[in-house]
């Protein structure tokens, strides 16, 4: 992704990996027939592969600088974490932290880091590891997610085996250094910036809004949707949502608030130029590379 300015903020994005991921029968839910076919033509090469049908899907982080803050928005899949499930990501290597000093920053500079929610491949570079143990990556930052996610994961991450050791070793010893705060709907992080609720991917999942004067100008939307494909059939959720329903409901409310706004909208998973405007088409919505 390009560096984009609105307003006050830069925004930057910080890949740690892009890959091709399962075909749309496997990752999305009751997906319409067809759905593939009739978007080949730009789905390939950009978001998916050609001979595979399988989906590409980045994993990467925000980093949002402002006037007295720089904002660090999810952690991406990090590095020597314990993903025996997921061969390309267990115990790798990325130059995420390189990105970052390109982006003018250290992590001592972090002030704020922003957690949409505790899925393993937004919390890897919470933490570092030294020796037999996790450090805090962002020593000096406050660390905010909502109550309800944190809540769930930390009880209840066990039922989950995708999510592997992850709370024990990137949450936990940020949590132990007294480093986290609950937010919630309707706070203000930063000037202009407001936590918004996305719940229904996962149970406490949350967003950020841009409105420094009521008209939201840019989003950072979490998981509201995984691939483009969502976008064009809105009422497709994937393997991974906690509430389906839920997670298609709000999908639906955001497009829709999001087109009408024209809205600079960040998506977490899109490859490649992963920023853009929520165009109206064809019974659903395509995004608009910015």
């Amino acid at each position: 992704m390009t560096t984009h300015y609105v307003g006050d903020l830069r925004v930057d994005a910080l890949v740690d990996c892009v890959s091709p991921t399962r075909p749309a029968s496997e990752l999305l839910r009751e997906f319409p027939s067809g759905i593939v076919e009739a978007n080949r033509g730009w789905l390939v090469p950009d978001y998916m592969e050609d001979d595979t049908d399988r989906l590409i899907l980045a994993y990467q982080s925000f980093l949002i600088q402002m006037p007295g803050h720089n904002i660090l928005v999810d952690c991406a899949v990090g590095e020597d974490g314990n993903f025996p499930a997921r061969p390309d990501w267990h115990q790798g290597k990325s130059d995420w932290l390189n990105q970052l000093g390109l982006a003018g920053l250290a992590p001592e500079d972090i002030d704020i880091v922003f957690l949409t929610h505790l899925h393993m491949d937004h919390t890897g570079w919470l933490t570092r590891r030294h020796g037999n143990e996790w450090r805090p990556t962002f020593a000096n930052a406050r660390h905010l997610v909502s109550e309800a996610e944190l809540a769930f994961w930390t009880a209840r991450h066990g039922e989950f085996p995708y999510m592997s050791s992850s709370i024990l070793d990137c949450v936990e010893p940020v949590l132990q250094a007294g480093l986290v705060e609950t937010v919630a709907a309707g706070d203000e992080i930063a000037p202009g910036l407001y936590v918004v609720d996305l719940a229904g991917h996962s149970p406490g999942m949350i967003g950020l809004e841009f409105r420094p004067n009521g008209e939201t100008l840019a989003a950072f939307n979490a998981d509201l949707m995984h691939h483009p494909l969502q976008m064009t059939s809105p009422g497709t959720s994937t393997l991974f949502c906690a509430d389906p329903a839920a997670a298609a409901t709000i999908r639906r409310r955001k497009l829709e608030e999001y087109c009408r706004a024209g809205t600079l909208i960040f998506c977490g998973h899109f490859p490649g130029e992963c920023a853009g405007y929520v165009e109206s088409r064809s019974g659903g919505y395509a995004l608009r590379r910015a």
